[in-house]
């Protein structure tokens, strides 16, 4: 409350004299106002944010500051990567990385290879089938 008034009135009176007036630090109204400046009212950073919102939504999360501003330039916004990347942090947007791909298997090894106890060929299928009788036999 008595940082607003002061907003207020800084154009009329010096801000130091309404610090002493208010009972506040210069210090605390200044920081009052840099954290409190309200973007939420301007137009041109409100549909800024909703399309930067839009293209994240679209590459599934995967856009960076890069490719949101080459889209953005692309559409005709004169805009530079750093002000996407505060856009992007404000609004709480972090691009995934993707997984590397990773080999799990490792055919070129030089231990033995494991005796086949079954003794099972896999030539053709054996599957079941019941004969007419009713017996069940395999089809080989």
């Amino acid at each position: 409350m008595r940082y607003d008034f002061i907003r207020q009135q800084m154009k009329a009176y010096p801000v130091t004299l309404l610090c002493q007036v208010m009972q506040v630090s210069r210090s605390g109204f200044y920081g009052y106002c840099r954290h409190n400046q309200d973007h939420a009212h301007d137009p041109v950073q409100q549909a800024l944010e909703n399309r930067v919102k839009a293209i994240f939504k679209e590459s599934k999360g995967t856009y960076g500051s890069r490719r949101i501003l080459e889209k953005l330039k692309a559409e005709g916004h004169h805009i530079d990567r750093y002000r996407v990347r505060s856009l992007m942090r404000k609004l709480k947007l972090k691009a995934k990385t993707p997984k590397r791909y990773k080999v799990t298997t490792d055919s070129n090894h030089s231990y033995s290879v494991a005796p086949n106890l079954v003794n099972r060929q896999s030539e053709g299928s054996s599957t079941p089938v019941i004969n007419t009788s009713g017996n069940w036999s395999n089809t080989r």
